[in-house]
């Protein structure tokens, strides 16, 4: 469709929109999508491409077929204000004969390109872009911004040559750049990634730069300035880095070449409504000249022309500003302190080796073990193998063995602990030990995505016949926060570590009363019957489902439509503190 027609159109479908005389733009590669939404705005577009990638079909080794490239630039693009280029635009044709030969030519000879087999793709972009290099050198002395969208570095070698009176014969190859289009480009490495930091630049250009950060994808790095660039065999000049990737190479960068303003910037996924913020926010800003219908009494945000209360209130949001910056930083500093005084959390859940026997260590002791000892620290070079970490009881020893794997417990691995047990039992000459398998198991996944208990039913009866305890670190984990809920507490905690088999963590002396069947209210209304069990308005329940508990208090109760104190038979309604859910165990504790 041609420019003529699509402006037709859009003048049609936008009739209210009045489109500027300047700046005029001449966008390359650009989507239609976001060529609309800058012609929305009223920007004065023109479009055109460097050429589309053509498919060929050489297929056997003395295959080739004649070329032409199919740029399609502006005759007057020295008129032009602006130039917007997408290089990264990959679109696809496929070859059809008959657009490779010319329509009207004049004279004998004619040059043309060569696709040689085994060549399948004919990329005419860089050729385009030396095209589009004659174009801009046209310019003058006139001002002009060009907004590049970063590729990739790549070059392409043309087989060519002339035909002459039906005649071919092949010229020496030429190669061209996709960044030709510029006089000097300090091209560095091609590296892709989107985690990226935005630097230090003119407040309204970082802001909008950092309102599109999670969008921006880079594909090429830029050499520093004072870097010696050897394609062009100089040092780099002086240029503004505008975003670095998160290991300092320069991705996007400004930079003045002659009468023209140079941007780089990385890919962004919604170019129309970036391009649209830049050219109302901080192009005008950069290059006034050349938005002379955005500009025009520019001069009314001049001090000396400030309106009644202005000044005052510009201060007031500076100083907004500064407490915001204070506020925030006092906050990360909280955050950052946090972390690291409960990071001993998390690593329960992921380290191995020492690093596991020294966080829970720290987690014991935060238990309210008093006496907790590293055993590696205690042992001497001719002891033999012992227990990872010993706790000194009120009634005996408890001995810890632990393990940080990728897989699940070995039976080997969780009986280890046994023969210290009875070597400790022997030194003692008492049977007050009491000994525990810790594992940190499938340790690389996410703990909800591990097989939980890792233990086998064989493996759990064995640690009961052996009077030993089976835990995992998930489960400490877990019991953390179930002791800040006050769901059991730590005196209770202590005294399930030394329990035999697989240890439970749960609420003490529960009585179950009945499990939930229906639920209203989301969740904070529920039916239980129940039988000789009293329950009372204030009274706290546990609820459990998928060996997961909660404290509830009992706001109200129902029996036969009416609210009562208490009730020891029946169908009873209760009214909760907080949403359970639907079949879950009721427990109250005795």
């Amino acid at each position: 469709m041609s420019n003529l027609v699509k402006k037709e159109i859009n003048s049609q479908e936008n009739s209210t929109i009045k489109i500027m005389d300047r700046p005029k733009i001449f966008c390359i590669d650009i989507e239609d999508d976001d060529i609309a939404a800058l012609e929305s705005s009223g920007f004065n577009i023109e479009t055109g491409t460097l050429g589309k990638k053509v498919e060929i079909p050489n297929q056997n080794r003395n295959d080739y077929h004649f070329v032409l490239p199919n740029n399609d630039l502006t005759d007057n693009l020295h008129e032009y204000d602006i130039t917007i280029i997408d290089l990264d635009n990959d679109k696809k044709i496929q070859y059809e004969i008959k657009e490779h030969k010319k329509d009207n030519h004049t004279g004998n000879m004619q040059y043309i390109f060569m696709s040689i087999y085994p060549e399948t793709l004919f990329n005419p972009k860089p050729f385009g872009s030396i095209v589009l290099k004659s174009a801009l050198n046209k310019l003058g002395n006139k001002k002009h911004l060009i907004l590049s969208f970063t590729t990739k570095s790549y070059k392409v070698t043309y087989p060519h040559g002339k035909l002459e009176e039906g005649n071919f014969s092949r010229s020496k190859d030429i190669e061209y750049d996709i960044y030709d289009f510029l006089k000097q480009t300090p091209l560095k490495e091609n590296k892709s990634g989107h985690s990226v930091v935005i630097c230090e630049v003119r407040k309204e250009l970082q802001k909008l730069l950092h309102s599109y950060k999670n969008e921006m994808t880079y594909n090429q790095t830029f050499l520093a300035s004072g870097e010696y660039d050897m394609k062009n065999r100089t040092y780099v000049k002086n240029y503004t880095p505008l975003v670095k990737s998160i290991n300092g190479d320069i991705v996007s960068m400004v930079i003045v070449e002659d009468n023209k303003t140079i941007f780089h910037f990385p890919q962004i996924k919604n170019k129309g409504k970036f391009l649209n913020d830049f050219l109302t926010t901080v192009a005008p800003k950069l290059l006034p000249e050349l938005f002379p219908s955005l500009t025009t009494f520019q001069w009314k945000n001049d001090k000396e022309y400030w309106l009644p209360n202005h000044e005052k209130l510009l201060q007031e949001k500076e100083q907004l500003e500064i407490e915001y910056k204070k506020r925030l930083l006092k906050k990360e500093k909280q955050i950052e302190k946090n972390l690291d005084k409960y990071q001993f959390l998390q690593q329960l859940i992921t380290e191995t080796g020492d690093s596991l026997v020294t966080v829970l260590i720290q987690y014991f002791k935060w238990l309210g073990f008093e006496d907790v000892k590293d055993m590696d620290e205690e042992k001497s070079e001719d002891e033999i193998f012992e227990e990872d970490i010993q706790i000194v009881l009120d009634n005996g020893l408890l001995i810890i063995e632990t393990k940080g794997i990728g897989g699940t417990s070995k039976d080997s691995d969780c009986s280890q602990v046994s023969k210290i047990k009875y070597r400790r039992c022997k030194q003692r000459r008492a049977f007050d030990v009491f000994a525990l398998y810790i594992v940190n198991h499938q340790r690389y996944l996410p703990p909800h995505s591990r097989k939980n208990p890792p233990f086998t039913p064989h493996q759990i009866e064995d640690a009961k016949h052996d009077e030993r305890g089976l835990v995992t670190t998930w489960q400490l984990y877990n019991l953390y926060f179930d002791i800040e809920k006050g769901l059991i507490t730590k005196d209770e905690a202590k005294k399930v570590l030394s329990e035999y088999g697989l240890v439970d963590f749960k609420p003490q002396n529960l009585l179950y009363v009945d499990t939930t069947k229906e639920i209203f209210s989301k969740g904070k209304v529920c039916i239980v019957n129940i039988e000789n069990i009293e329950l009372n308005v204030g009274d706290i329940l546990f609820f459990e489902k998928n060996n997961k508990y909660q404290k509830v208090i009992i706001l109200d109760i129902q029996l036969n439509g009416s609210s009562v104190e208490f009730a020891n038979n029946g169908e009873l309604g209760l009214k909760l503190s907080e949403a359970v859910k639907k079949n879950s165990k009721v427990w109250k504790q005795e």
